[in-house]
């Protein structure tokens, strides 16, 4: 039972310190996140613990309890447990649609929708997974030569249910798509909302902006009446230069 979970603990070890690794020490990725981060309007407020490290940390843990009770029963003090997979891909769902709607799905967009730092931000993005996907790659090699070669150990994928074996095929390709909004998540960690100060200004601006309405309204009659007498003011003086003029021409 012991040794279906090692080749998994292996690949999660070297999936998680890939991605830390490639993220952490990647200048340019930091550069352009921090020098500008990308502002979102959203007209609902995403929870802290959908943005960010949070999001990112929730969505490998999901994922790996996903691929975890794919492995089959759990033995417990000598008691098999049979745990079913279909809530944590309930979650992982959930969570990866959070995942790529990050900061305006800005790893998902196309060219014509975003500016040229934007562009350069999302280019980055891919260039890190690039370099993540590479990582791994090689991490999973480098550990299977040391098994098979140095510490002689026999991994035979054959014994793989099929549909265990379809779970983390599926797991993987999900991996690969969400990966850009991944490293996006984990380095702008600022929730893709209207932040707290630009929440409490615009509230505080549509009331100034209520308060203007309202006295205008409390003004317009006035300066209707205003306007009435000028504009009757100005007709009596018509009137009376009309009647001056006349009474020169006839005399």
């Amino acid at each position: 039972m012991l040794e279906q979970w090692v080749p998994f603990a292996a690949v999660s070890f070297i999936v998680l310190l890939s991605f830390i690794t490639n993220v952490a020490f990647d200048p340019k990725v930091t550069d352009w996140t921090n020098s500008a981060p990308i502002e979102v309007n959203s007209p609902w407020k995403r929870p802290r613990v959908l943005a960010g490290k949070s999001l990112v940390v929730l969505w490998f843990a999901t994922a790996f309890l996903y691929i975890a009770t794919l492995l089959g029963a759990i033995a417990v003090d000598g008691v098999a447990l049979q745990i079913s997979s279909l809530p944590a891909l309930l979650l992982l769902a959930g969570l990866t649609v959070a995942v790529i709607t990050y900061k305006r799905s800005l790893a998902q967009q196309p060219n014509g929708a975003l500016d040229e730092r934007e562009r350069g931000v999302r280019d980055t993005l891919y260039l890190t997974s690039y370099r993540i996907v590479g990582s791994i790659l090689a991490g999973i090699f480098l550990a299977g030569f040391i098994a098979k070669f140095i510490a002689e150990l026999e991994v035979n994928l054959d014994q793989i249910p099929t549909d265990t074996a379809l779970g983390i095929v599926v797991t993987a390709a999900v991996f690969l798509w969400v990966l850009p909004s991944l490293v996006h998540a984990w380095t702008d960690p600022i929730p893709d909302e209207v932040s707290e100060e630009a929440s409490y200004a615009w509230k505080t601006a549509k009331r100034e902006i209520k308060r203007e309405i309202a006295e205008i309204r409390k003004d317009l009659p006035k300066s209707e009446k205003v306007a009435l007498a000028e504009l009757r003011k100005a007709d009596r003086k018509l009137g009376r230069t009309r009647t001056k003029k006349k009474t020169g021409k006839r005399s």
